[in-house]
């Protein structure tokens, strides 16, 4: 009987890899809301190049996603991830040190070149049990969002105290924090525990995972639904922070707005979220989402001067940004088995960064030239346009775990094939100590004498 709940070595793993990313992430979100005002007095400063500055970081991560991801496969996971913190802290060093908006903007693309993401979450995966794996994925999500809330509060208020070359060499003592537990806390990739080594990987071609994850064009809308967010993050925060210093709140009182609008936008997602799961209102919940950030976007055509009005604003776009956040990700894993969630994750990560980069980019081009009212209109027309484009998911699978019993040792392997090919079967893990082979179904796809002609399925 399969257990449910993590062993020592998946607890171990999960709290180490969760820590890499929250100090890492804490680091980069701690810049959002203050990089815009704090960057002005750099040589060379430029509403423009601020914006570059601002999302150089996401164009080197989408550029090494993928590349990175896949020599993880050759090298093996760690390496890569001492490798990426290296070069991430050396990139917060030279933006440290930088007295110019271009060192500036040099040090924040060796930051995004330290890619580690996908190397991470395969490691995750690697350390863990097929029907554990959800668990880990959620903790270290967990950990993204409490980093993301925790920057935008500490962020303004240490700004306060520290220049922008101090906040940088506190994102690279938070970096060289993160190498340390990599190195003596991260387990290495060579079981998944209680005795169980990984069972053997079905070799695919690249090509043949690109046309499964590409076959229906559900990637495509998830990635261009994440590309428009982390756009709209992105200009948010080169806009943002200034209305409200010219509206009487300067820069240290920032911290309590984002405290106070992070607990409102969670009280708001959180019934969004759980209708979502209880009701199988996924792509509903979803499109509601974009319509609350292009909501937040319209209520600022108003720019009334009061706190109110600020905490309605922010409150609105977080709840929305929040809940995608949550959701995307979870549905490309929901829609693509391990087998192809690699290739799929790949795409959407660097739709992602690509997203975050020219959000800040264009916006800081184009600012100057078409004004405030300008960007807001552009965010709120790509908002909209993508929320009717999430029509086309279709309906989304129904997730149901099944696990197989295989009298007959020998043909285990076999199963696990055979099972891969069955509609509707997301992923198969065949355990060869107790003989079982793990499965992901959506229900609503497939056919239970199919899987009863393979093995006896567990009560």
């Amino acid at each position: 009987m399969k257990s449910s709940s993590l062993t020592a070595l998946e607890r171990r793993s999960a709290l180490s890899l969760a820590s890499i990313f929250a100090l890492r992430m804490f680091g980069l979100f701690m810049l959002l809301p203050v990089i815009r005002v704090l960057g002005e007095d750099l040589q060379g400063a430029t509403l423009p190049l601020l914006g570059m500055a601002i999302g150089i970081y996401g164009l080197s991560q989408a550029l090494l996603q993928l590349p990175l991801g896949v020599l993880s496969d050759k090298i093996g996971r760690k390496p890569i991830i001492y490798a990426g913190l290296l070069v991430f802290i050396i990139g917060s060093l030279v933006a440290a040190n930088s007295e110019s908006i271009w060192g500036l903007i040099f040090g924040r693309a060796l930051q995004g070149a330290g890619a580690i993401a996908s190397a991470v979450m395969a490691l995750a995966a690697d350390l863990t049990r097929p029907e554990q794996r959800s668990k880990i994925m959620a903790m270290i999500g967990g950990s993204i969002g409490l980093a993301f809330a925790l920057s935008l509060v500490l962020g303004p208020l240490l700004s306060n105290w520290l220049s922008l070359q101090g906040m940088f060499y506190l994102i690279a003592g938070l970096a060289f924090m993160a190498l340390l537990v990599a190195f003596f806390m991260v387990p290495d990739g060579l079981d998944i525990g209680n005795g169980q080594k990984q069972s053997q990987k079905i070799e695919l071609s690249f090509s043949e995972r690109w046309q499964h994850v590409t076959a229906k064009g559900r990637i495509f809308v998830l990635a261009l639904a994440v590309f428009v967010i982390h756009w709209a993050l992105i200009a948010v925060f080169l806009v943002v922070p200034e209305r409200l210093i010219a509206a009487g709140f300067e820069l240290s009182q920032h911290s309590w707005i984002y405290l106070v609008v992070l607990i409102l936008s969670i009280i708001i997602m959180l019934p969004m979220m759980l209708n979502a799961e209880r009701k199988g209102w996924h792509r509903q919940v979803m499109q509601l989402a974009f319509v609350l950030l292009a909501l937040s976007l319209g209520v600022m055509f108003f720019e009334w001067q009061s706190i109110s009005f600020w905490l309605l604003v922010l409150t609105l776009f977080f709840a929305g940004f929040n809940l995608l956040e949550a959701k995307l990700p979870s549905t490309v894993s929901n829609l693509y088995g391990a087998h192809y969630r690699g290739t799929a994750l790949g795409i959407f990560s660097t739709s992602q960064f690509l997203g975050a980069f020219l959000g800040g980019s264009v916006t800081g081009y184009l600012l100057p030239k078409i004004g405030f009212e300008g960007i807001l209109w552009l965010n709120i027309g790509l908002l909209l346009s993508v929320g009717i484009t999430l029509f086309k998911l279709g309906k989304l699978p129904e997730i149901k775990r099944v696990t197989l019993i295989i009298d007959d040792k020998q043909q285990l392997r076999t199963a696990q094939v055979q099972a891969l090919k069955l509609p509707g079967v997301l992923e198969a893990f065949a355990n060869e100590v107790d003989g079982k082979v793990y499965l992901r179904i959506d229900n609503n796809k497939v056919n239970q004498q199919d899987l009863l002609a393979l093995g006896r399925i567990e009560a």
